[in-house]
């Protein structure tokens, strides 16, 4: 429960009804937080409850409020909730909670949340010895104990054999070197984590520890050895070593019986495992990760009858594995990631129940034929085997593959052509084989197919010809950096369940799709980037029904898009980018009923929009000043592309005409974001007012526009408006104040703009405002100051030279930032008034002079920031 919450204000009696009601609820309640002002609550509180102590918590206000909760079963005191958990704190829960089950100390709420910073952990004011062994003393019947000790305490009490029922330990202590002896009387314990950078060895009585099921040791850099008696806790099942940096392990390791799963991890030293480590016959599971020295693996492996995953992550040392790695009938899961493995055993195939296999990072220059005798294999993934040439021929035997991962074979050429036989195969990943130049036509056949992903397949010319007449499950086709590609097949248009298309980086692509295309019937995402020889959308795109994402960029061939395109009923996206040859929109674009984000930028010879834009005096506008350069466009231009523009200017009006009938309805009923950039036309038509769902509209960089229809105010549902860099821009239209929904207002670079209008002051649900690089603004207007929702203001590098008196009505402002305003002279009087102002920047404001005297006596203002405003006293 957060502090400040009304809880807190309720009376002792209530209190202790509401938690003797939580606590009654069938034993259900599992926390109950401690707010900073506890208030005296007195209750009984039933077995099950944990109590947390939430932030800040002051340990004093803790002690005598704890006592009065003696049948507390679990209690988390967090470092991230107190300062320091000092012995008081820790006498008062030994002499209170006798019955305590749970306790963590300085740990997280639970083994899944992150462990706190260390700085609070350290604290002088935290536990000592003395008060640890106080608490061991008398809270014996913890069952679960996590306990992070402080950098100065050097040694664990041995009164830790008081606690006779605990079965779950996790200790971390960075100083202590030993652990007492008397830590053989947990007899009880099943669990133990030691993260122990101290450590130097385990206690011989360690081997009492009988039922022990779990031990991990973490961060033990001191820790040589792993005695010889541990052979003798039989009960143990998992054994978990990391960080241990030159550790050795004795031969009795292999006498744990019941080991199932054994993870070493991070050992800096060569570490080999017992020659006899194949008498571990309960193993199931064995990880070794980033040993750099560690040696071959013993022969016996191959004895491990009921192992089922060998992890070897970044063991560098590793050449080779044992001959007799496929006599292991359980494995199902195989990870290698060996930097300098040359060879896999011949015989691989034959572990009948290998369901996973991943090869990477190594010096394999082939796989074994075999390997096609693993029928049981449903993934497989060959990453960074730069030496790696070819597959087996007889591959396709792989019968239960579902998924393939090829990624970074640059010396692969060529995929065996019993590839199609791969009946099962869903996921096809062929990524950075920059040598392969074509599949087998055998692919097509691949009818489970799902999922074909061809990135980086740099000399890959062309798809199977076949295959629209085959993969008839394929949803996701990916062709990106396939900078060989020329063409898709005639038959393309038969992937009948297509859905997701992305082409990127094609710069040999040449002409335009298939003319079927818009048989792709279920095509949902159709992505074409980087495409420079793209020249055209076939007319059948229109057909395209299910199509909801339409993406176009860098394709400066595209000349226009299909006249129909208001047919594509479920589009919702349509982002349009750097099509230089694009000079106008289909007049059907106006009608897209679903369309809910439109971007057009950077299309140089693009005149209009919505339709209705003007575009009068365009040639000589488009010459002057920094349009040229913002725009981009040279200043000579072809014939073709002057008599493209007299036409396109034909178009615009005439299109302008059909568009009339529109004005007073709605025009694309869905759209909520619009943003234009880079646009050579003087203004909107009033068809922009028509965009009622608009909720999001970004005018960047259009250095010929000149004015806003008075038509904005019908954008009754806009949020967020942002114009930048729209250097001709004059005026704003005073029916702005009608956007009674804008809450976020950016100008950014407007330095025609020479004022604000006085309707300003209408945009009553506006939260931030933030005018920027509009230099030749002088004033804001009067009912500025009428914007009473107003959170987050932002003047920078306004030509404003005052503030306006009333300024104090702003009466939700929090944030206000002033920077280089190079006329301001003053702040009013009343500027003090401003009732939640809590962040005040000023900088580089060298004309101001005067501010109000009471300024820091501000009672809500917490950070002030005043820099660079030279004439200001000190």
């Amino acid at each position: 429960m957060p502090v400040g919450s009304p809880i807190q204000r309720l009376s002792d009696d209530l209190l202790a009804k509401i938690f003797n009601l939580l606590a009654r609820s069938d034993g259900q309640l599992k926390h109950a937080s401690v707010c900073k002002q506890w208030h005296g609550m007195a209750c009984r509180v039933q077995d099950r409850v944990c109590l947390t102590a939430s932030r800040h918590v002051d340990p004093r206000q803790l002690i005598p409020q704890l006592s009065r909760f003696v049948n507390l079963r679990k209690l988390v005191l967090s470092a991230g909730s107190l300062p320091a958990v000092p012995d008081a704190l820790l006498s008062c829960v030994a002499d209170t909670c006798h019955d305590l089950i749970e306790l963590r100390i300085n740990s997280p709420e639970s083994d899944s949340h992150e462990w706190d910073s260390l700085d609070q952990i350290d604290s002088p004011e935290n536990f000592t010895e003395c008060g640890l062994s106080s608490l061991f003393a008398k809270c014996t019947r913890l069952e679960d104990l996590h306990l992070r000790c402080p950098k100065h305490l050097a040694a664990i009490p041995p009164s830790i054999d008081c606690l006779a029922s605990l079965t779950n330990l996790h200790l971390v202590a960075r100083r202590v070197k030993l652990l007492p002896d008397t830590f053989s009387s947990l007899q009880s314990l099943q669990r133990l984590v030691l993260i122990m950078p101290k450590l130097k060895n385990l206690p011989r009585n360690f081997k009492n520890l009988v039922l022990l099921k779990s031990l991990q040791l973490d961060d033990c850099g001191s820790l040589k050895s792993i005695p010889e008696f541990i052979g003798q806790l039989a009960s143990v099942d998992r054994l978990s070593i990391s960080g241990c940096r030159e550790l050795r392990l004795p031969d009795s390791l292999t006498n744990l019986s019941s080991l199932v799963a054994l993870e070493i991890r991070a050992c800096r030293d060569p570490l080999p495992l017992p020659a006899n480590f194949g008498q571990l016959h309960a193993l199931e599971s064995l990880l070794l990760e980033d040993i750099a020295g560690m040696p071959n693996l013993p022969e016996s492996l191959g004895q491990l009858q009921r192992l089922k995953r060998l992890s070897l992550n970044r063991c560098s040392g590793i050449s080779s594995l044992p001959r007799s790695l496929p006599r292991l009938p359980s494995l199902a899961d195989l990870n290698l990631f060996a930097p300098n493995l040359s060879v896999l055993p011949a015989e691989i195939g034959q572990l009948s129940e290998l369901r996973t296999f991943s090869l990477t990072n190594a010096d394999v220059p082939s796989l074994p034929d075999s390997i096609s005798q693993a029928t049981a294999l449903q993934e497989l993934s060959l990453e960074n085997l730069r030496d790696l040439t070819s597959l087996p021929e007889e591959f396709g035997q792989l019968a239960s593959l579902e998924t393939l991962h090829l990624n970074g074979l640059p010396q692969l050429t060529h995929l065996p052509e019993s590839f199609g036989h791969l009946t099962k195969l869903r996921t096809l990943r062929i990524m950075a084989c920059y040598q392969l130049q074509q599949l087998p036509d055998s692919v097509s056949a691949l009818l489970a197919l799902q999922d074909l992903d061809l990135r980086h397949s740099w000399r890959l010319t062309a798809l199977p010809v076949g295959m629209g007449n085959g993969l008839p499950n394929l949803r996701k086709l990916e062709l990106h950096h396939c900078k060989a590609l020329t063409r898709l097949p005639p038959s393309f248009s038969g992937l009948s369940s297509l859905e997701s298309l992305s082409i990127l980086q094609a710069g040999s692509f040449r002409g335009a799709l298939p003319e079927g295309f818009g048989r792709l019937g279920k095509l949902r995402e159709l992505s074409l980037r980087a495409m420079p020889h793209l020249t055209a959308l076939p007319a059948s795109v229109s057909g395209l029904l299910a199509l909801t994402s339409l993406l176009l960029v860098n394709c400066p061939g595209v000349k226009a898009l299909p006249g129909d395109i208001g047919r594509l009923g479920s589009l919702e996206e349509l982002k349009i980018s750097k099509l230089d040859g694009l000079d106008s929109f289909p007049r059907s674009l106006v009608e897209l009923p679903r369309l809910r984000v439109l971007e057009v930028r950077m299309c140089s010879e693009l005149l209009t929009l919505l339709g209705d834009e003007t575009v009068e005096d365009l040639e000589q506008g488009q010459g002057t000043g920094a349009a040229s350069s913002t725009l981009g466009a040279s200043s000579n231009r072809s014939s073709s592309s002057s008599s493209s523009r007299d036409t396109t200017t034909t178009t615009t009006t005439h299109s302008s005409g059909n568009h009339g009938r529109s004005v007073n309805g709605a025009l694309l009923p869905s759209l909520l974001s619009l943003k234009a950039e880079q646009f050579f036309f003087r203004s909107f038509g009033p068809s922009l007012g028509c965009l009622s769902s608009l909720t999001r509209m970004e005018l960047l960089q259009m250095g010929e526009l000149l004015s806003l229809p008075d038509s904005i105010s019908g954008l009754s549902q806009l949020q967020v408006l942002r114009i930048f860099n729209s250097i001709k821009l004059k005026s704003l239209p005073e029916t702005l104040g009608g956007l009674s929904c804008l809450r976020a207002l950016e100008l950014v670079g407007l330095h025609g703009l020479h004022e604000l209008p006085e309707a300003f002051g209408q945009l009553t649900q506006l939260e931030t405002v933030k005018i920027i690089m509009c230099t030749n603004i002088s004033r804001l207007p009067a009912s500025f100051s009428n914007l009473s929702k107003l959170q987050h203001c932002s003047l920078d590098n306004v030509g404003i030279s005052g503030i306006p008196d009333d300024f104090w009505r702003l009466s939700s402002l929090q944030t206000l930032v002033l920077l280089c305003l190079q006329n301001l002279c003053s702040l009013p009087e009343s500027f003090s008034q401003l009732p939640r102002l809590k962040a005040l920047e000023l900088c580089h404001c060298r004309k101001l002079s005067q501010v109000p005297p009471s300024l820091g006596e501000m009672p809500t203002l917490s950070e002030c920031v005043i820099l660079e405003c030279p004439l200001l006293p000190n």
